[in-house]
């Protein structure tokens, strides 16, 4: 980082860091350890700690991801007091959290047999956003290889575009903007002009659609938004703000448009109360609430992906804006 990070955004992650790692949930501003570690929370912060150059924290969500993945499977965990593992609340991870680990792994090229393991369960995946998460991580290798090459087919078949509907999915939900952002980046990489074409008319129709006037709108996870549906405006969650954020500036990087960096920043604002109800969502530490909501217009719990995309975001934009 060229400039100056604020460093004291950290202390909400802190906070809910153990020696383990992250805690997954929160009542308010109190952990809630009932819910244990989530792998994709380890690979996340792990990429936040790395941009902040907090070397104890990205070693914890690190030694979290290398306990976490082995022959007889892929967790999340719970640890009793002493630390040991509870055997069973060991709970299977879902494949988009495998997809952050690969990322996470290939960008910092550390822990091979890990990825391998994990990669060999690639061909059965289903999900399009743990392919986008690996595809962010496989475009870091010196060449294209076949895997890679076979998930942006896969992706770019699924994009269909409709009158009134450009997307990858007959509805919009949850880290929406992963699939653009992966496509911008491998397109860019790889000057892939099909992965480009497909990665402008999905950001253009997510950037459209996910508005209330002039005002950035996530989708709102009670409901979600279906083709022909009624788009739900709450609860907007801070990892479709901050992966926007993301996807724009790799869109700017992709193509020199001014424009993406412009919608990047109106989305980071967002956080400071560009939204529909006209709320802050993050404190002096860093720690942001998990969604904008309608009836109290914000819910007070301050979980980990809340935090950890919020600082995504910031690390992302830290170099190109006075933020």
């Amino acid at each position: 980082m060229s400039k100056k990070i604020k460093t004291e955004w950290l202390g909400r992650l802190s906070e809910m860091t153990t020696k383990w790692g992250i805690y997954q949930h929160s009542i308010y501003d109190k952990v809630d350890p009932k819910f244990g570690y989530a792998l994709d929370d380890q690979a996340r912060a792990y990429l936040v700690a790395k941009c902040f150059g907090e070397k104890k924290l990205s070693k914890i969500y690190l030694d979290f991801i290398k306990k976490a993945v082995s022959k007889e499977g892929i967790w999340q965990f719970f640890y009793d007091k002493k630390g040991e593992i509870i055997p069973d609340k060991k709970v299977n991870c879902s494949e988009d959290a495998l997809g952050m680990v690969v990322w996470v792994l290939m960008e910092t090229k550390t822990e091979k047999k890990i990825m391998d393991l994990i990669l060999k369960k690639v061909e059965n995946w289903r999900s399009p956003r743990a392919m986008a998460y690996l595809l962010l991580g496989l475009v870091n290798t010196d060449e294209e290889s076949e895997l890679e090459k076979m998930l942006v087919k896969k992706i770019i078949k699924s994009f269909k575009k409709e009158a009134g509907w450009a997307w990858f999915e007959d509805y919009l939900t949850y880290a929406n903007a992963i699939l653009p952002w992966a496509l911008w980046r491998q397109g860019r990489i790889r000057k892939d002009s099909g992965s480009l074409k497909v990665a402008k008319e999905a950001t253009n129709f997510l950037t459209e659609t996910c508005r209330e006037g002039k005002l950035p709108m996530p989708i709102g996870c009670k409901g979600w938004y279906f083709k022909g549906g009624v788009k739900n405006k709450y609860d907007q969650q801070s990892v479709d703000a901050g992966y926007m954020v993301c996807c724009l500036k790799e869109a700017y990087l992709a193509t020199n448009n001014d424009y993406y960096l412009k919608e990047a920043r109106r989305w980071w604002d967002w956080y400071w109360g560009n939204n529909t109800q006209g709320v802050v969502m993050v404190d002096k530490k860093g720690a942001c609430f998990d969604s904008v909501s309608e009836k109290d217009k914000v819910n007070l719990n301050q979980g980990a992906e809340s935090t950890i995309t919020f600082l995504m975001a910031y690390c992302c934009l830290v170099d190109t804006f006075d933020i």
